[in-house]
């Protein structure tokens, strides 16, 4: 049985805090090529955000430091942060380039180490519980769920389904590494754009009067249609 490698670059984070993670193990041709993909399809969400990368572990080169530098700040405008690494190595490779260095807080061992099965993996999902109000976004590589309102000018991305128990106002982007059967949810669907995977419903294109039952957006025939959930 083929196991699928797991994600070489891992991005979290709530407004204006935001982790790029470096899978540990995973060659720095793939974390390169993964960076590259994510922040080309959420070039937006990135604009004007400090992030932290963490390397965990891993040891990057002085040489492997400036080619994150240079698409991280040259070609995507990204300002970093820190560097939080637990390498000494990756540490004087990031300071050599003035990049400021966390030290990685030691990681303490699990008790037991289980193999688990694929069919036991499922979507990480991120839970928060708020308003989100104009300005502030959510990424999260897996399934979002909201309890509360998106404001307009609030912005949701991930890269499974979307969830929002509340009204959504702002702008939501489903399915953002390509995932079609991606979903949107929400008690009240008002927004101002609609993404799934490469489909975007604009307002002008969805309806904009306020309905009182939960209604779902999904991609159909090369469109995104608004149902209600029965």
């Amino acid at each position: 049985m083929v196991r699928k490698p797991p994600n070489a670059v891992e991005i979290k984070g709530f407004g204006k805090d935001v982790n790029i993670i470096f899978n540990e193990d995973a060659a720095f041709s793939d974390v390169k090529i993964e960076l590259i993909k994510w922040l080309k399809s959420s070039d937006r969400f990135f604009s004007g955000v400090k992030v932290i990368l963490d390397t965990g572990d891993r040891v990057i080169s002085a040489e492997e430091c400036e080619i994150l530098r240079q698409i991280l700040i040259d070609r995507f405008k990204i300002v970093v942060s820190a560097v939080r690494s637990g390498s000494n190595e990756t540490q004087e490779a990031a300071k050599k380039i003035g990049w400021k260095v966390e030290p990685q807080k030691p990681k303490q061992k699990p008790e037991k180490v289980r193999t688990i099965e694929p069919s036991e993996i499922k979507n990480d999902s991120f839970l928060f519980r708020g308003t989100l109000r104009s300005g502030q976004s959510i990424l999260h590589r897996g399934n979002i769920v909201i309890i509360g309102d998106v404001n307009p000018g609030a912005e949701v991305l991930a890269t499974g389904h979307i969830v929002i128990m509340g009204m959504l106002r702002g702008v939501a982007h489903a399915g953002v590494e390509g995932d079609i059967t991606a979903e949107i949810v929400a008690l009240n669907l008002n927004p101002i754009q609609l993404r799934i995977a490469q489909y975007i419903g604009r307002a002008p294109d969805l309806k904009l009067e306020a309905n009182n039952a939960p209604e779902v957006a999904r991609v159909e025939d090369g469109n995104i249609v608004i149902h209600k959930l029965k």
